[in-house]
């Protein structure tokens, strides 16, 4: 059983009797519960040891309403959805720095029925050296972590360096990297750093993703692998 569908399970145990009626006209845990995970899967570090490391402190904001109507069970969820976000970090081979702890807080500013989260490494502690944040990252810090693909174009390989552990690739301005060429689809593939490798998806695309000539629907990438989006031919490296 899958660690959401435990939480799941444990809500319908928790909001009975006038609490699930109250949940019925704001928000469902579980709501929050597919936020904290969003949250986790968008702010991941990669450390030196190319382990993925996610935050290990949540704060769920909601309008002061909603929040009124978590007062009676707030602590009791809190510890559930830290618990949750533990075996889902486990499930997902992620690296946690410390326990994971959940805050449920009230700002006026959230629309009613409305969650935002904010996700720290820490609840305030400095974070561990030797780090790359891979979901912001510079060129030279990507780099050093030792993923990128080469583009062979022109006299001398151009560096397209991955930024972050979700990448799409394709013509369109609103993939991460943007390959301005006509065998290339819109949206033509999606690179995902996972089981502490890069697995490379094709997307539906005209002309077909290569990996050594071979067609692929997904492929672990290594180190050297030539990579072809149509007959873009790309190298891609890892240190």
């Amino acid at each position: 059983m899958s660690a959401l569908r435990r939480f799941e399970q444990l809500m319908e145990q928790i909001v009975e009797g006038s609490v699930a009626r109250m949940f019925r006209s704001s928000i469902h845990p579980v709501e929050i519960a597919r936020r904290l995970e969003k949250a986790m899967e968008g702010n991941q570090k990669i450390g030196v040891n190319k382990q993925v490391i996610v935050p290990s402190f949540y704060r769920a904001y909601l309008h002061p309403q909603d929040f009124a109507v978590f007062q009676p069970v707030r602590q009791q969820l809190e510890q559930e959805m830290a618990t949750y976000l533990s075996e889902l970090a486990a499930e997902r081979n992620f690296t946690l720095l410390d326990r994971p702890r959940v805050a449920l807080a009230e700002d006026p500013a959230v629309p009613q029925r409305a969650i935002q989260v904010v996700a720290e490494m820490s609840s305030g502690q400095s974070e561990p050296a030797q780090m790359t944040m891979i979901m912001q990252a510079d060129r030279a810090s990507v780099r050093s972590t030792g993923a990128f693909f080469l583009l062979q174009t022109g006299p001398e390989p151009q560096a397209l360096p991955i930024e972050t552990t979700i990448v799409t690739i394709g013509r369109g301005l609103d993939n991460d990297i943007i390959l301005e060429d006509t065998r290339v689809s819109r949206k033509h593939a999606q690179l995902r750093y996972r089981q502490r490798r890069f697995w490379l998806t094709d997307l539906g695309s005209t002309n077909g993703t290569f990996v050594n000539d071979e067609r692929i629907a997904e492929r672990a990438l290594r180190d050297g692998d030539r990579v072809s989006l149509g007959g873009l031919e790309l190298i891609f490296r890892e240190g």
